[in-house]
C-alpha cells in the first residue's frame, strides 16, 4: 500500500481518489511540520460512501491485477500419490483440492498428497468414485495415474458400508408381522419408527415414552436392559420412617446419690434421688411411752 510514506497507485484507488488528493496535498504550517511524510502525524480523512467504496475496491483490484499472476485450472498429477499446482489455483479448482488431497508443502508450487483418509473425506462430502475420476481428468495435464485410479475404486468400493446413526430406542420381536403392523398404525407418527431389519425397529423417542405408547395402543411391550435381559419394575414399598436409637445403658452400679439433699451428684441436672428413713432413737428408762 505505500512505499516509504507514499500511498502506491492501487493504495490511492483504494482510499479514494479524495482521500489520496488530501494526504497529497497537505502543506506545512509550522516548524514542526518540515519532517518527512512518514514522520507527520497523519490525519484522517472523510469516510467513504458505500457506492464510492465499491468504485474504489474495483479500480484497486484493476490496478493489481498486471502485478499478481493468472490462476491455473490444472494441476500436475505423479505418480506417487501426489499433485503438483505450479501457481495459484482457480477458487473452484483449489476448493476441490482441499478436499481430495492434504497440502504437502507450498511456495513458488504447492504440492497435494492423496491419501485414503483424504478420499474417504471426499465421499463423505457426497462424491462419487466416477465424480472423482471426472474430476482428475479434466484439470490435469498429465495422465491420472494408475495408483491413484487404484486408491480411489479401493476407498469407494469400503466406504458405507457401516452405517452409524442415532436412535433413542428401539423394538425387537420376532415376529417381523407384528413389526409390520405397529409400523402400520397412523397411532406410531409421533414416535417416528423406523425399521432397521426384519426385526427390529428404531425410535426417536426415550423408552419410557415407547413403552406408554405401545401400551396405549394395546401391546404388551417389555422393557430390557443394554445386555438383553428383561428389567423387573417392583411397587412403590411404603416404609416407616426410621426409628432413633435408644440411648444406651451404663455398665455397671447406678451413681452414687447425696444424702443430705438427696440429689444425684453424678447426673448433671441433679435428679432428686430417694431419701433414705432416718433410724428412732431408742427411749430410755425415763421417757413417757
Amino acid at each position: 500500500m505505500t512505499g516509504r510514506g507514499a500511498l502506491s497507485a492501487h493504495g490511492r484507488a483504494l482510499v479514494g481518489a479524495s482521500a489520496a488528493a488530501h494526504l497529497a496535498d497537505e502543506e506545512p504550517e509550522g516548524p514542526g511540520d518540515k519532517l518527512p511524510v512518514h514522520h507527520r502525524p497523519p490525519t484522517a480523512p472523510e469516510p467513504l460512501s458505500p457506492g464510492e467504496q465499491a468504485v474504489a475496491s474495483a479500480t484497486a483490484a484493476r490496478l493489481l491485477a498486471p502485478l499478481l499472476p493468472e490462476p491455473l485450472d490444472h494441476v500436475l498429477l505423479q505418480a506417487d500419490l501426489t499433485a503438483v499446482a505450479p501457481g495459484p489455483l482457480q477458487r473452484p479448482l483449489a476448493d476441490m483440492l482441499d478436499v481430495l488431497a492434504d497440502v504437502e508443502s507450498k511456495g513458488g508450487a504447492t504440492v497435494y498428497r492423496f491419501t485414503p483418509a483424504s478420499v474417504r473425506r471426499a465421499l463423505d462430502a457426497g462424491r462419487s468414485a466416477s465424480d472423482l475420476h471426472a474430476f482428475l481428468a479434466e484439470h490435469s495435464r498429465t495422465p491420472v495415474p494408475q495408483p491413484l485410479a487404484y486408491l480411489i475404486d479401493d476407498v469407494a468400493r469400503r466406504h458405507g458400508r457401516l452405517r452409524v446413526g442415532a436412535a433413542s430406542a428401539y423394538v425387537r420381536c420376532d415376529d417381523d408381522a407384528l413389526l409390520g403392523e405397529i409400523l402400520a398404525d397412523k397411532r406410531t407418527a409421533g414416535l417416528r419408527l423406523r425399521r432397521l431389519a426384519p426385526t427390529v425397529l428404531a425410535a426417536q423417542a426415550d423408552p419410557a415414552a415407547l413403552l406408554e405408547g405401545l401400551r396405549a395402543m394395546g401391546f404388551a411391550p417389555a422393557a430390557e436392559s443394554a445386555e438383553g435381559d428383561v428389567l423387573i419394575t417392583r411397587a412403590h414399598a411404603h416404609r416407616t420412617p426410621p426409628r432413633a436409637a435408644p440411648e444406651p445403658v451404663p455398665d455397671g452400679p447406678p451413681p452414687r446419690r447425696d444424702a443430705a439433699d438427696g440429689r444425684d451428684p453424678g447426673h448433671p441436672g441433679g435428679r432428686p434421688g430417694l431419701h433414705r428413713p432416718t433410724q428412732a432413737r431408742r427411749r430410755g428408762p425415763g421417757d413417757r411411752r
